[in-house]
């Protein structure tokens, strides 16, 4: 055991598990021996074996609070946070002043929406340890979840009395002073985190939103750029284990198109023929499925090119409006506040400048690098999508329709490109109290007049449900399940160009059939705008 301990030490990790079960062969029920195998097979990433080992550990010395906290360690990395949440509560009833457990024990149950329970549990650890910064912040967190702003701001400003430099608990401050309607401080907070840390690219996320907010939609832009910058225009490795088919259809087809419109040059010739070999090796594999495993050593050819914004397409703001001038706003209003929940939707959103120039925005900017099972790719403000052309859209539809819109202000934008052959976006909700989507590739790509929009259903997801249970792929059977419950009815809205829903964001919403063109300028492009935030909607 000794010998298997001083291994793991040097991070000799073969040989310490080695050493581990030949302690375990001379004593199979030895709990040292079991625990230190189950931190082993963590380190390993071997989650299962390493809960089924400490919980051996467990069943021969229950009343070792350091076991149940390790296991609560292992289970919450491996995603079981039931499992992680018994744990932990285990560990702090064995040892009630345990301080991780009950920071650990806070972390899981915010995570899993439980928010009293988590306040309580920070409350604990900090009845233990007052000037412990980062639990200062984890409770502001969940009191802003909670929607107690002012405990929030209370908890982020003792978190930065204790840390000044602590740049997560600024940035929340900022985030909590925007809600509140305190911008010019919230934009001072995320000033002096990117002053102590340039590179907090949260940080300089949300300086951008807050200076759209402020209607300077310059800094705003720039804000966003610099951020989608820092994370995609690098040439390092692509490390990923598999590749999606739709992605490397989807860019090779795009950089043809910006070859045959010269936006760009010989020196990307490289990028597009090694995209064309590796386009035709996936056509050729029998993989089911869009998800592709392939070594990393496969993608050396794209990987100067692939997550880099080779060419942004120039988008500015237009002086004479983006909207439509003959939009009905009395009756567009009239309809949406009529149905509830509500839900509306506008033909002729914008005028023919700005649908154009948005158009064009979204066929040749490299921003497309989130990647879904589905087929569709996703492009969003913090990775290169911000324009100024799309905050002027967001900001003129919120004040033509103030009694939709009210106080709320833009909180996140992105657009996905469908592919063709391919399904769109399974059920879901969405985290804001109102939902634009709008839709702009020509009508005479799609192929059936009837489908290819969205169909939303009339029921609004339950206040208790966190973002990963309305929000998640994964919870498609229960949202299904309550859905059928509740009787919803469904709203069903087929594809036009230039047509917008606006609807409360708390429906679920999924994409209808989709039936286009496999062209790449036929692609179905839909524009969300979140406005506002949940617990206010």
């Amino acid at each position: 055991l000794n010998e298997g301990t001083a291994h793991l030490q040097g991070g000799r990790l073969q040989e310490a598990e080695g050493a581990c079960r030949r302690a375990l062969d001379l004593a199979p029920n030895h709990p040292d021996a079991l625990h230190h195998l189950g931190l082993l097979l963590y380190r390993l990433s071997r989650f299962d074996e390493a809960i089924a080992t400490i919980s051996r550990a467990i069943e021969q010395a229950p009343a070792s609070p350091l076991y149940s906290f390790n296991l609560g360690v292992v289970a919450q990395k491996a995603a079981r946070p039931d499992e992680a949440i018994r744990a932990y509560r285990q560990a702090v009833t064995l040892n009630p002043r345990h301080l991780e457990a009950w920071i650990n024990l806070g972390n899981v149950l915010k995570d899993r929406g439980a928010l009293p329970e988590s306040i309580e549990a920070y409350q604990q650890a900090l009845a233990l340890n007052p000037s412990h910064a980062d639990t200062h912040n984890n409770l502001g967190a969940a009191f802003k979840e909670q929607g107690e702003m002012e405990r929030a701001l209370a908890s982020y400003r003792q978190a930065l009395h204790l840390k000044p430099t602590h740049i997560e608990a600024l940035n929340n401050l900022g985030l909590a002073l925007m809600e509140t309607g305190s911008l010019d401080e919230a934009i001072a907070s995320f000033t002096q985190a990117l002053t102590i840390m340039p590179g907090y690219l949260k940080a300089l996320y949300n300086l951008g939103i807050a200076w759209s907010w402020a209607g300077e939609h310059e800094k705003a832009v720039d804000c966003l750029q610099r951020a989608a910058t820092a994370k995609h225009d690098h040439a390092k490795p692509v490390t990923d284990p598999f590749v999606y088919r739709s992605r490397i259809k989807h860019d090779l087809e795009q950089i043809q198109y910006l070859f045959e419109r010269q936006l760009l040059h010989d020196e990307h010739r490289p990028y597009f023929q090694a995209l064309q070999q590796l386009d035709g090796e996936l056509r050729r594999r029998p993989d089911p499925g869009n998800r592709i495993p392939i070594a990393p050593q496969r993608l050396a050819p794209v990987a100067a090119s692939f997550n880099r914004l080779l060419y942004r397409a120039p988008n500015p703001h237009l002086p004479d409006g983006a909207l439509h001038p003959d939009l009905n706003v009395e009756a567009v209003e009239s309809r949406y506040l009529a149905q509830q929940p509500e839900v509306t939707f506008i033909d002729g959103l914008l005028n023919r400048e700005a649908l154009e120039a948005l158009r064009r925005f979204c066929w040749e900017s490299t921003v497309w690098k989130k990647d879904y099972e589905n087929g569709y790719i996703g492009a969003f403000l913090g990775d290169g999508f911000a324009s100024p052309l799309l905050l002027q859209i967001a900001e003129e539809l919120r004040l033509k329709f103030p009694r939709i819109f009210k106080q709320h202000r833009l909180t996140q934008a992105w657009a996905f490109k469908h592919d063709s052959t391919r399904r769109g976006l399974n059920i879901h909700a969405d985290a804001a109290a109102v939902n634009v989507n709008f839709w702009i590739t020509p009508d005479e790509a799609n192929l059936n007049q009837e489908t290819g929009g969205l169909v939303v259903y009339d029921k609004e997801a339950p206040r208790d449900w966190n973002f990963q249970e309305y929000n998640s792929d994964k919870n498609k059977p229960k949202i299904l399940a309550w859905l059928k419950q509740v009787g919803a009815q469904t709203v069903k809205v087929p594809y036009r160009t230039n047509r917008a829903i606006v609807f409360n964001s708390d429906l679920f919403h999924e994409t209808d059939e989709i039936a286009f063109k496999d062209e790449y300028l036929c692609r179905r492009i839909n524009i969300t705008l979140l406005y506002g935030f949940r617990r206010n909607g």
